[in-house]
């Protein structure tokens, strides 16, 4: 059973407010990218590694993966694919890119280059499930109280139980998220569980973690810097 992971570092990080790219900003040191890249490498079960960056920072990509030591060059990184104006259409270049493989992989975990510090513990949940269903998802509940706000009106949405905080690496059955991203030509979804649920396929959420948390802004950042020892 081979499996690979999508890394989306595509972004041009215009929510962040910075001219370098989120993921390519330093964290403790290190490049955001980096931490992802180093967890996935080092994971036992990951046979080979799919970066999607844009195809304007090559530069900032070549910095990152010269800053990995002994991993840099490892041929579990494949080369790069170039991603597109929006989160599905990058994610789509990963999967045509592994599906070019003389041996495309079984199944694939679709992660955010954003969430630099996913824990092998999550991984490891989405792999495990893996094994019985087509589409698994790491989620942490909704703790706060959800008002849905549109112009001058307010709701309040009073069933929490059934509201979930959705994160990644989001795992598949190789040949189903391909067919889902083939068969989507104008929806653009801000995730990929949202394309699997249109094709009918059993899908099961699983435990994620406070600390994989998706850096958007600086206090993001911050945060991120706090749960580093």
């Amino acid at each position: 059973m081979k499996t690979a992971v999508i890394i989306v570092a595509a972004g041009k990080g215009v929510r962040f407010g910075s001219e370098v790219p989120k993921q390519f900003l330093l964290l403790k040191g290190m490049f955001v990218l980096s931490y992802s890249l180093k967890i996935f490498l080092a994971h036992q079960a990951i046979h080979s590694i799919q970066p999607v960056i844009n195809d304007k920072h090559s530069k900032f990509y070549e910095d990152t993966l010269g800053s990995i030591k002994n991993f840099g060059k490892s041929k579990k990184i494949l080369s790069p694919t170039f991603g597109g104006d929006e989160r599905s259409l990058s994610v789509k270049s990963g999967l045509f890119a592994l599906a070019k493989l003389k041996e495309p992989p079984d199944q694939v975990l679709i992660h955010d280059a954003a969430r630099p510090l996913v824990s092998k513990k999550v991984i490891n949940r989405v792999l495990k499930n893996l094994s019985n269903y087509d589409a698994v998802f790491p989620v942490l509940p909704m703790v706060d109280t959800v008002w849905k706000i549109e112009k001058n009106r307010y709701e309040l949405l009073k069933d929490r139980d059934s509201l979930f905080r959705a994160q990644t690496p989001q795992g598949f059955k190789f040949p189903v998220i391909l067919e889902a991203h083939q068969k989507n030509t104008n929806y653009l979804a801000f995730d990929d569980i949202s394309l699997a649920t249109k094709l009918g396929v059993s899908i099961k959420h699983v435990e994620g973690c406070e600390t994989n948390l998706k850096i958007t802004t600086l206090q993001d950042l911050k945060r991120a810097e706090s749960f580093i020892e």
